[in-house]
């Protein structure tokens, strides 16, 4: 029984506690009425404290009688409450400052103000402030004021409140509101960069490690630094001795870390031992995504020694997904991926795994994933983690500008056509290290990935066809799909062919679109092209079925501006050359009206393609 009993009681106990009571529903009303801040929590004690008063009061009124006055009600108390906190707030400094400025700030920070009046409120509120922006950058409400007459002022107005900052600098980069001041001042004071950075240099690198400060270095470093504010607040990561030694230079310019080492390369291993350490906590802490960290890392895994590098990658191998978006730490990627064992790749696909399609789709994040496929030996684990898991996303992939690149270096390699050659560099640059790493030959290796992933190509192709080939960046994957991928391409082929049957007075008809119909040509030539860039690994014998298809209609095409092109492709393909021109000599007369025609083409050059049909003819 006396289990029962107390399970009852503990049921009553919770339904009574559900209700809130009624000096809950006063402290909702009050945190809603006020803006958070520290000053709330101040307030919020003192009117409990008051209200502990009150109830002692009200006791003794009970105790004293019938005589005594009767007790006040729930909003009377609520109302004397609201006096008393606003008598309060009205006693501390610059509280009538601040409540005139509020009101000049709500109308100055509407974006549909005119110019003229955004200057008189200005004017208004910088008299209010000036000389007192000191008392008032750490209470969140004239923070926002302050950040407002940054953004809104002109040159003089924004210098006079910089100029009072100045000093206050560190400890604003530490607050959770006055942060946002120094981000302002770094973006629109440009003369107080300088003064800016001589306060937070010499913490640098507790600063960036710090959760509030870490946003102030970083928007310094990546948006606003010059080349050498950005060496002197990475010379904060290679230790005293860097700093040291830099000193006694009369050059005032700072020397970038192989400058240094240049002239004394009995420090390296000093100033490595301390980037180790700096780093190794920078990790630990949750900085890692910002840049000046993934910089910093770079110089150290391109200087340190393979067991430096290895215990370097222990900290690192859990948030790799988190540095790919720089061109820096997409560098450390794809470095520890190379030096990487093969577990330790298995563990850094499975991390990167649930973000591979934004990775994908990242300026230097897609060279992390083209880094695995040179470098990690299990390609039936690249095939089915990596590529499989891109599959689902594929349509959308192929029309991104930097993942679909992924696809066409499967199927052309490092090929200048679609990478520049400092990409290429870039990723050659691990050749060396993955010819220790890895056993596996790299023809072999893209081979093995290639005949994996084509079907899902091709399928690709076979089911978005008309939505590919219309789109420029997944035009030029389309291309080359279907000049290098290995298996049975006829679904796509049909699909092709089932759009060139479309009606010919159909909008953006892929024989005549600007996208479609370079596909189209490559495709009529793929069997005869003299450069393997042009020609098909296997035979796909596309032109004659082409020509088929759309032989009814081969006058309107060859008279067209975009489909003219489609049709010379087939006269000069010695397959279709006969039976093209046979189709087109008896219409030679509109082909020359085409050429001629004033209003085809654009600068009244006719139609080149009709034209060059006819010198055929």
């Amino acid at each position: 029984m006396a289990p029962a009993a107390k399970s009852i009681k503990r049921k009553q106990v919770t339904s009574h506690s559900e209700r809130p009571s009624k000096k809950v529903h006063k402290v909702v009303e009050e945190i809603i009425e006020e803006e958070e801040g520290q000053e709330d929590l101040d307030e919020e004690m003192e009117e409990n404290e008051y209200e502990e008063e009150e109830e002692e009061v009200e006791v003794e009124e009970q105790e004293g009688g019938e005589d005594e006055k009767p007790k006040q009600s729930s909003r009377e108390a609520h109302q004397n409450q609201k006096v008393l906190r606003q008598e309060r707030k009205s006693n501390k400094p610059g509280y009538e400052i601040l409540t005139e400025a509020k009101k000049v700030w709500e109308k100055l920070r509407r974006g549909d103000i005119k110019r003229d009046e955004k200057q008189k409120l200005m004017k208004e509120i910088m008299e209010m402030i000036e000389g007192r922006v000191g008392d008032l950058i750490f209470k969140h409400d004239a923070s926002r004021i302050i950040q407002t007459c940054l953004k809104q002022g002109n040159s003089a107005q924004r210098n006079i409140i910089a100029g009072e900052l100045t000093g206050h600098y560190l400890v604003l980069s530490k607050s959770m509101y006055g942060k946002f001041i120094v981000n302002k001042v770094l973006e629109y004071c440009h003369t107080y960069r300088d003064t800016v950075l001589s306060e937070l240099k010499p913490q640098a690198r507790k600063l960036i490690r710090h959760k509030e400060a870490s946003s102030c270095i970083e928007s310094f470093y990546s948006q606003h630094a010059n080349a050498q504010q950005r060496k002197a607040l990475l010379a904060e990561f290679y230790g005293p001795e860097f700093t040291l030694f830099s000193k006694h230079n009369k050059d005032t310019n700072v020397k970038s870390i192989d400058e240094f080492l240049e002239e004394h390369p009995e420090k390296k291993d000093a100033i490595l031992r301390y980037m180790s350490e700096s780093l190794s906590g920078c990790t630990d802490k949750g900085t890692i995504g910002n840049s000046i960290i993934h910089k910093a890392l770079y110089e150290y895994f391109i200087r340190a020694d393979e067991k430096g590098i290895h215990n370097m990658m222990e900290h690192l191998k859990d948030q790799l997904a988190e540095i790919v978006h720089t061109k820096e730490g997409a560098q450390v990627a794809m470095l520890c991926i190379a030096y990487a064992s093969p577990k330790d790749r298995k563990h850094i696909i499975k991390v990167l795994k649930p973000f591979l399609v934004k990775i994908a789709q990242d300026e230097f994040g897609h060279l992390v994933i083209i880094s695995l496929f040179d470098i990690v030996d299990d390609t039936v684990l690249v095939s089915k983690a990596v590529l499989g898991e891109m599959t689902k996303s594929m349509t959308s992939l192929l029309q991104d500008k930097f993942a679909r690149r992924i696809y066409l270096y499967l199927l052309v390699g490092r090929n200048t056509k679609y990478f520049h050659p400092t990409t290429i560099q870039m990723l050659a640059g691990n050749d060396e290290v993955r010819s220790k790493t890895s056993k596996k030959d790299p023809e072999v290796r893209s081979k093995e990935l290639l005949t994996a992933t084509s079907p899902s190509m091709i399928e690709q192709v076979a089911e978005n066809a008309g939505e590919l080939m219309r789109e420029k960046m997944s035009s030029q994957a389309v291309r080359e799909i279907m000049l290098h991928t290995v298996g049975d391409k006829t679904a796509a082929i049909d699909a092709i062919l089932k759009l060139s049957a479309e009606n010919i007075e159909k909008e953006n008809h892929i024989v005549e679109h600007r996208f479609a119909n370079r596909v189209l040509k490559a495709l009529i030539k793929a069997d005869s092209a003299e450069a393997s860039d042009d020609k098909a690994v296997e035979p796909l014998g596309f032109a004659p079925k082409f020509f088929d298809t759309i032989q009814d209609h081969i006058v309107h095409f060859a008279t067209s501006q975009g489909g003219s092109f489609v049709i010379l492709s087939l006269a000069e393909e010695e397959s279709t050359k006969a039976k093209t021109l046979k189709a087109l000599k008896p219409h030679k007369a509109e082909l020359k009206k085409a050429a001629t025609s004033t209003e085809e083409g654009e600068g009244g050059k006719g139609n080149l393609g009709a034209k060059m049909l006819v010198d055929l003819l």
